[in-house]
């Protein structure tokens, strides 16, 4: 397995089967959505944590989302985690527990940062999972 972030600037390190994606991206508005690929072919995913912080833009709040689906919506059942609202100014970081969910068939899924604003939000971005 490896893992990538497609868009942007992205870099992977592993330890077993525990993966870190790290990157930025710009030009996000609000159901724009980032592919983070485990490596090919449908896999488990058991995300551990989730960090992102706000560089640029005109969004006041973002909502990040996890999702095993490109393009999917807010609320779906293909929605696996929805963040809080968090200021601009403030880092999102959370340790996740039970957060498991089948990525799509080509071994993706989806990172959609939510700015509440704007077509011009850029994003640092961190996400630890294991695949299981």
């Amino acid at each position: 397995m490896s893992c990538s972030g497609s868009g942007g600037s992205a870099s992977c390190t592993s330890i077993g089967n525990v993966f870190t994606v790290t990157g930025s991206v710009t030009n996000y508005a609000a159901t724009t959505d980032l592919a983070i690929d485990t490596g090919g072919g449908l896999a488990t995913v058991n995300i551990l944590r989730v960090k992102l912080k706000h560089t640029a833009g005109t969004a006041a709040t973002f909502t990040p989302r996890l999702y095993n689906l490109a393009a999917a919506a807010a609320g779906s059942i293909n929605m696996q985690f929805e963040g809080s609202a968090t200021a601009v100014a403030s880092l999102f970081d959370v340790g996740c527990a039970g957060v498991v969910f089948q990525t799509d068939t080509a071994g993706q899924f989806f990172l959609e940062p939510g700015p509440n604003a704007g077509a011009d939000n850029a994003f640092s971005y961190e996400i630890s999972y294991e695949v299981v």
